[in-house]
């Protein structure tokens, strides 16, 4: 079990922790132990709903995921509840978090403060781009992708860093992405439009997929990204 920078129960101040799992780790058996020891009974009956075996695996993971890491910066079983929106939330706790998952790779954030909305999206598109691009880039966003030589990519560094803000924010989809611009200058990350929250943004770019974190808060915490394999019991370093 790793457990880096973390006090029993408590997120050091300032600190935005980031797991990441990639489903392929896991195998049938594997997957079928996470189903029944860690995930909670309403998680196991979505995921059977689930038609298409890889969306169904990473479901699993990405709640076993969620779960565990909790587990681990809480010394303890989470306890999750709703929101009048139906966001998972701690009950009786402050532990901000947020989770996300593609076919290849799952994610999930934590913050001990400030509102926090994690993306991953996997290089292996399986939608439109120029339709996509359409609805979530302004005019200039396209055009910069446009003039990239791995456009998936540029893209999905637009893509993730608007979602893993609106999911901060708990806007998401009530907020078009295209009303937001990626300032992708020599500074730091940041969004821009019209009542856009004070943020911080971290983006990590892979072979294999494209991950954002978004804390809502001024500049100047730390982020940490660990790699993970999800077992029945804890998390593993990968």
């Amino acid at each position: 079990m790793r457990s880096r920078g973390v006090t029993r129960g408590v997120m050091l101040p300032g600190s935005i922790r980031v797991y990441v799992a990639a489903v392929d780790d896991h195998d049938a058996t594997q997957l079928h132990m996470l189903e029944r020891a860690v995930l909670a009974l309403d998680e196991r009956a979505r995921g059977r709903r689930i038609i298409r075996p890889q969306s169904r695996h990473a479901h699993i993971v990405a709640h076993a995921l969620k779960r565990l890491a909790l587990r681990e910066l809480l010394g303890q079983a989470p306890k999750l509840t709703r929101d009048a929106r139906g966001k998972p939330m701690l009950d009786g706790q402050a532990l901000a978090f947020n989770l996300s998952h593609s076919d290849s790779h799952v994610a999930f954030v934590a913050s001990g403060g400030a509102p926090v909305g994690v993306d991953i999206e996997s290089l292996r598109l399986r939608v439109s781009l120029p339709h996509v691009m359409q609805a979530a880039l302004t005019g200039q966003e396209r055009a910069r992708v446009a003039s990239e030589y791995d456009q998936v990519r540029a893209f999905l560094i637009h893509w993730t860093a608007k979602e893993a803000y609106v999911k901060a924010t708990g806007e998401g989809l009530g907020r078009p992405l295209a009303s937001l611009a990626l300032d992708a200058g020599g500074g730091a990350l940041a969004l821009s439009g019209s009542d856009v929250e004070p943020h911080e943004l971290c983006c990590w770019s892979t072979p294999d997929y494209v991950l954002s974190a978004c804390a809502l808060r001024p500049h100047g915490g730390q982020f940490s990204v660990e790699h993970v394999r999800c077992t029945a019991s804890a998390l593993q370093a990968r």
